[in-house]
């Protein structure tokens, strides 16, 4: 398994803790959240990490390397750099320019999602389809990305504004290497449909109105973090500060 991590975004809802940085940089109890995200991919044990920059790209190289030599497990671990010129789109634009480097399955990952290191006793077992990771843990509000499952457990629907809604998406899907040629050819699709401004989980949603809908692995319990807001950066912090 490879692992694809977003990190180009700008972070303008963060106010001020990205004037100078970007948003994979901003710090949580220390560390930037790119450390958190890496440090956690280490844990599945990857063939390679790939991870997409844009905004502040230079500075996104810079700490790059620094993290690699502050986390053991990544010793030895290829870790490609991979830049996005168009970041100010959608994240699908990140995705699609690690693809020419995706040779195999891989679990697509969000630079600003925290996870408890239990999480990858899950997250690491086998695909044999395409998956969505989701949890029934939270109240989830307007920005959070909801899912409709049906009742065989596989997506029905996914969205921020479902009315209907029985879990929440965290932030991770895994293709397996047997369903890449699908899921390339989807994004594709909805890139050429709906423009450059869609974000990756609009794959998961054409996939569910097609013959074979995404799975859903549930994480329930284990718990994470979001980091999109200055609140919700706080909120972050003290969660992770406790649970050293």
């Amino acid at each position: 398994m490879q692992v694809v991590l977003l990190a180009a975004g700008l972070g303008s809802r963060l106010g001020a803790l990205t004037k100078d940085i970007p948003k994979a940089l901003v710090s949580v109890a220390g560390k930037p959240l790119m450390f958190h995200a890496l440090e956690f991919a280490a844990r599945l044990r990857p063939a390679r990490v790939m991870v997409v920059g844009g905004y502040g790209f230079p500075l996104v190289a810079q700490a790059l390397d620094q993290i690699q030599a502050r986390i053991p497990a990544l010793a030895g671990l290829p870790i490609e750099l991979v830049e996005n010129p168009g970041f100010r789109d959608g994240n699908l634009i990140s995705l699609l320019a690690a693809r020419p480097r995706v040779t195999e399955g891989f679990l697509l990952l969000n630079v600003d999602h925290i996870y408890r290191h239990s999480i990858a006793t899950v997250v690491a077992p086998e695909v044999v389809e395409v998956t969505a990771f989701i949890d029934t843990d939270r109240n989830l509000g307007a920005d959070d990305m909801k899912v409709e499952r049906r009742a065989d457990g596989r997506v029905r629907r996914i969205s921020k504004t479902l009315t209907t809604f029985d879990s929440g998406y965290v932030g991770m899907t895994r293709v397996p290497t047997s369903a890449l040629p699908r899921y390339w050819q989807t994004a594709e699709a909805a890139l050429a449909e709906e423009g450059r401004a869609i974000h990756v989980e609009r794959v998961l949603g054409r996939l569910a109105e097609g013959d074979a809908a995404p799975l859903c692995r549930d994480i329930s319990g284990h718990g994470w973090l979001e980091v999109d807001t200055v609140e919700e950066r706080a909120a972050a912090e003290q969660a992770v500060e406790a649970s050293r």
